[in-house]
């Protein structure tokens, strides 16, 4: 069903718990989660009297990158993740550099908390964000540093061989992964973007330099697979595609340019917004300083 022979894989890779290879979805249930949540974004987008607290282009941006999770979670997508590995790096990079960002410019959790329930608010959600512990342990990660170094962790982890290898035959460890990349993109992003209502704890230039850290960090690894003289992941064996011909080697050289160029353009398009804004924001206080220094010095009116 994923390998044509279990003793094949463990003779090859890392040797894995037998469990491994008897769980596989037809489908991602971290679909249904993003499903959800573009249901209670609409809702609470309802639930708003008056002017709503986003623009239009907020709204549409968040909609843009719940499609991208969405699209990332059905085929071909994911079927074709579990053949190829260039296509499971596409995969993630629609997670944390396209769908988690782009969502995040909506201002999610503003507006889904007003879309649940009153009756779910009272009941489920206030009791959980109230409880102190928890509370805490979010503050913490959330920070910048904290949640950069939670972000790259996750990142450097799954890409073990043997974690990597759990992921790919096994969906519980597969949901887990994406439920990881999912969360710790969220707070990494939390502190890049800051569209009004929300607050990034960091000011722009730190973001800036927040960017470029996670770029030199995770252009180790992609140079790695780029030029491995190896096949290091579990994916011989398994149904290939007819029309891939190039075998899994090239696979994992071209899945290593794909978090190579196109991940770090990526970063970089982020780096280059945050300039922009940063630029922006300094013409706004400048005019402002300006006019204030006018007024200042204007002479008085005297009748």
């Amino acid at each position: 069903m994923f390998f044509s022979s279990t003793a094949y894989a463990h003779a090859l890779y890392d040797r894995l718990p037998a469990g491994s290879f008897v769980v596989k979805w037809a489908w991602d249930p971290a679909l249904i989660l993003f499903l959800i949540l573009g249901v209670l974004y609409w809702r609470g987008l309802k639930a708003f009297r008056g002017p709503l607290p986003v623009k239009k282009w907020q709204i549409a941006s968040f909609y843009f990158g719940i499609t991208a999770l969405v699209v990332s979670m059905l085929p071909p997508i994911d079927p074709l993740s579990d053949q190829l590995f260039f296509v499971h790096m596409i995969q993630h990079l629609m997670i944390t550099n396209i769908g988690v960002p782009f969502m995040m410019l909506g201002v999610p959790f503003f507006i889904i908390v007003r879309g649940i329930s009153p009756w779910s608010r009272r009941h489920f959600y206030f009791p959980l964000v109230r409880q102190k512990g928890l509370h805490r342990v979010f503050q913490f990660i959330s920070r910048p540093l904290p949640a950069l170094m939670l972000f790259q962790a996750n990142f450097f982890f799954w890409h073990v061989p043997y974690w990597y290898n759990l992921a790919l035959l096994n969906d519980y460890y597969h949901l887990l992964q994406h439920g990881t990349f999912s969360f710790s993109s969220i707070l990494l992003w939390r502190n890049i973007i800051d569209p009004h209502p929300m607050k990034a704890p960091l000011p722009l230039p730190a973001r800036i330099l927040f960017l470029v850290s996670i770029m030199a960090t995770s252009i180790g690894l992609s140079v790695a697979l780029t030029f491995a003289d190896r096949v290091w992941y579990a994916y011989e064996g398994r149904p290939i595609p007819g029309w891939w011909t190039w075998g899994h080697h090239i696979d994992q050289h071209l899945g290593g340019l794909i978090m190579w160029v196109p991940a770090e353009f990526m970063d970089l398009i982020a780096m280059t917004a945050v300039f922009f804004v940063w630029v922006h924001r300094e013409q706004v206080k400048e005019k402002l300083q300006q006019k204030l220094m006018e007024k200042k010095n204007a002479p008085a009116i005297t009748n």
